[in-house]
């Protein structure tokens, strides 16, 4: 138990605060450094074109701009992203996201640099702060969490596809070859 507590405590996450999404340890910043010791900025790199590969539908449509071993931003559509409370009623959201991944021996700089998030009713955006009546914002304008559940939501789905990633940075995971 102590040994999965430690490992949690010391991997870089997203947490929302009303600016937008950051860095849990360093909120001043956007970004998020993946420690891949052991491999080079090549290796990373191909091992991110092959996450893309296996994991989108139509990998050469996703991705938008690569340079080889350097940089890589594609882009991902997800239908039933999470839901949103709208006067106790759960909606269902969409969302609309771009990552950029930079390149260096040991590490990739993970950004989301674009994130849309609506609700089927109509389109209306969730916002991580702002006014009820032009979306549905995460955190009300005096700072207080106004829907703590999305905000979980959010959290959890980009630090769950950071895990995936970080499998396939390290090598760790790939398609089922076992057939």
């Amino acid at each position: 138990m102590m040994l999965l507590c430690a490992t949690i405590a010391y991997s870089q996450s997203y947490e929302i605060v009303q600016s937008g999404l950051c860095n849990s340890e360093d909120p001043e910043k956007a970004f998020l450094v993946l420690e891949v010791n052991e491999k080079t900025a090549q290796d990373l790199y191909s091992n991110s074109i092959k996450y893309i590969n296996e994991t989108y539908k139509n990998p050469d449509e996703v991705i938008k701009v690569k340079t080889e071993n350097e940089y890589l931003r594609f882009d991902t559509y997800v239908s039933g992203f999470g839901t949103v409370k709208n006067s106790g009623v759960k909606l269902v959201t969409n969302a609309k996201y771009t990552i950029e991944l930079k390149f260096k021996d040991g590490k990739v700089r993970f950004e989301i640099t674009q994130l849309d998030i609506t609700a089927d009713n109509g389109g209306l955006p969730v916002t991580f702060t702002g006014s009820v009546w032009k979306g549905y914002p995460i955190y009300n304008k005096k700072g207080a969490v106004r829907l703590p559940e999305t905000k979980q939501q959010i959290e959890s789905y980009f630090n769950s596809k950071i895990s995936d990633l970080l499998e396939y940075l390290k090598g760790e995971k790939s398609s089922d070859d076992n057939w």
